[in-house]
């Protein structure tokens, strides 16, 4: 986008003969060339012509007269522009030059021009689009792996695995309770951290719904190669207020709470164990205690991604008020065996 207007008053100061015109170049905006001695003071250049004849002295003064605009040099000190405070001059003499604004490159290809545009974006000659890596594509604004593909935990894309008969029994959209080998159940405390605690005034057991994506699209398989992500349907103790909120992603001893952002939400891993236990990891990272405490918080640790805290999983309603509870275990069963009720009267 063209972001200022070179409209300098030009002074040029000759000892012999007749000078050459400084060289300039006119992609995007208007752009000189100027010499390595290039001094700018205020809306001032000074500069010698890079272009001057041996033997003659050639001093340039221009003047950027457009509001708000100071000379600007490329990086290389090359070549100067008009631009607006804060802003870059960007490009080549084989490209265009154009003024960016901070986190923005000027990008583009010969067929398509070049434009500003935010960082890992190119400019498709109508407007900025995402550039995608790892053999991901752009779709509907976000870069995704190839259908008959998944992520891994490098970011890269890979050919998916034929599903196996197994199956963990968790689903997204699904809430469940966290039970530790010692009946401690995991939950929020009153500092707004999660533990492994029984209930009591500063500590309750959190009701933690299962999901994929930040929307939580219901009905789908939880495995162990999955990336999931765990919001408490719970809020403050006493109050309630913050329900709903994403576990983050605090690591490395940091104790992981609870956090409005998706974009800040802990990425988990949940591995199926024998006698009816699951182990809760991280995607990339292992999860463990944070502290040597009776009842430590947890936290993600990034050099051991192998490490994880097993639980007991137990299915529970993610609305208390739903008739549709009635139908989830079998009558005089408790604990096993959860029968689907759809479809039964």
């Amino acid at each position: 986008m063209k972001t200022s207007t070179l409209t300098p008053g030009l002074v040029t100061l000759l000892l012999q003969a007749i000078p050459l015109y400084a060289r300039v170049y006119e992609k995007n905006i208007l752009v000189y060339e100027v010499s390595p001695d290039a001094k700018i003071t205020g809306q001032e250049i000074r500069y010698s012509d890079p272009d001057c004849r041996p033997g003659m002295r050639c001093t340039r003064i221009e003047v950027c007269d457009a509001a708000g605009t100071v000379p600007t040099l490329s990086e290389d000190k090359r070549h100067f522009a008009c631009c607006y405070n804060g802003q870059r001059l960007l490009g080549s003499p084989e490209t265009a030059f154009d003024c960016c604004a901070p986190g923005h490159d000027l990008v583009g290809s010969p067929q398509a021009g070049y434009h500003c545009c935010a960082t890992g974006s190119t400019w498709d000659g109508q407007q900025c689009v995402q550039t995608c890596k790892n053999g991901k594509q752009l779709v509907n604004g976000k870069c995704v792996c190839p259908e008959g593909t998944i992520e891994t935990a490098d970011g890269s894309c890979q050919t998916k695995r034929t599903p196996s008969h197994c199956s963990s029994g968790l689903e997204t959209g699904k809430c469940y309770t966290f039970t530790a080998e010692n009946g401690d159940r995991l939950g929020l405390r009153s500092d707004g951290y999660y533990y492994a605690g029984r209930d009591s005034a500063v500590q309750r057991y959190g009701k933690f719904q299962l999901c994929k994506d930040e929307t939580c699209t219901p009905g789908q398989a939880i495995n162990p190669s999955d990336k999931t992500y765990i919001k408490d349907l719970y809020g403050d103790i006493g109050t309630g207020a913050h329900h709903g909120q994403w576990l983050n992603n605090a690591q490395n001893g940091a104790h992981i709470s609870r956090t409005s952002i998706f974009a800040n939400a802990g990425q988990f891993s949940i591995s199926k164990w024998p006698c009816g236990k699951y182990c809760l990891g991280g995607f990339t990272a292992g999860i463990g205690p944070a502290c040597p405490d009776a009842s430590p918080a947890l936290t993600f640790y990034s050099q051991d991604p192998q490490m994880c805290i097993p639980f007991v999983l137990t299915e529970v309603p993610c609305d208390l008020k739903s008739d549709a509870n009635n139908c989830i275990w079998k009558n005089g069963d408790q604990c096993c065996n959860p029968v689907d009720c759809a479809g039964k009267h």
